[in-house]
C-alpha cells in the first residue's frame, strides 16, 4: 500500500491556518457551513471529490427508493450528477474507500 500523504502534524498546521483565515472572514462563531464554503471557495475541495462524495452518499438512499434495483440506481445517479452509468459504478465501487479516515491520515 502506498504511503498516505497527510501527516498528523501537517493536518494540525492546516487546521490552525484555516481557523485563523475563517476567524478573520466570518468571526470566531463561524458555523460549519461557513467553514465548508471557505474551503470550497479557496479550491481546497476538489470538485470531483465533492461530486464523488455526494454520489457515494446518495447511493444507499437511491438504491432503497429503487427497491434494490442497482441498474436503475446507477441510471438515477448518472442523471443527477451528469455522469455516465459506468462512472457512477466506478465511484461507488472503487472510490468509496478514499473517504475513510484510515485512508487519508497516517
Amino acid at each position: 500500500m502506498a504511503i498516505r500523504q497527510n501527516k498528523i502534524e501537517i493536518i494540525d498546521e492546516f487546521v490552525e491556518n484555516c481557523y485563523n483565515d475563517i476567524k478573520v472572514k466570518f468571526s470566531e462563531e463561524a458555523g460549519i457551513k461557513n467553514v465548508l464554503m471557505h474551503l470550497i471557495e479557496r479550491g481546497l475541495v476538489d470538485p470531483k471529490k465533492l461530486r464523488d462524495y455526494m454520489v457515494i452518499r446518495d447511493f444507499p438512499e437511491i438504491l432503497k427508493e429503487n427497491k434494490g434495483h442497482i441498474t436503475y440506481t446507477f441510471m438515477d445517479l448518472s442523471i443527477k450528477y451528469d455522469i455516465s452509468d459506468r462512472t457512477a459504478q466506478n465511484i461507488v465501487y472503487k472510490k468509496s474507500k478514499t473517504f475513510r479516515p484510515k485512508y487519508n491520515v497516517r
